[in-house]
């Protein structure tokens, strides 16, 4: 049975990668897995990477992550550069 995988999105092009190894991988496997994402807007990102509050940006994939876990996906990935 495929799996149900969530995308902690915090960029743009880190989103769009984690979605295509995915598909990519999933192809090679004949797996067929559900994917849902999450994304905060990408200068909410930006204002607290620019100001160094790494917390606030912890805060803002831990927000994304509860979401995805309430729709009910089986893991997480994510990647933000």
């Amino acid at each position: 049975m495929s799996k149900h995988i969530g995308i902690v999105a915090c960029s743009p092009p880190g989103a769009a990668l984690c979605y295509q190894a995915i598909l990519t991988e999933a192809a090679a496997t004949g797996m067929n897995p559900e994917v849902s994402m999450h994304a905060h807007p990408f200068l909410v990102y930006m204002s607290h990477i620019e100001s160094s509050d790494w917390k606030k940006v912890a805060d803002l994939m831990l927000s994304s992550a509860e979401k995805l876990t309430r729709a009910g996906v089986e893991f997480l990935i994510s990647r933000c550069r």
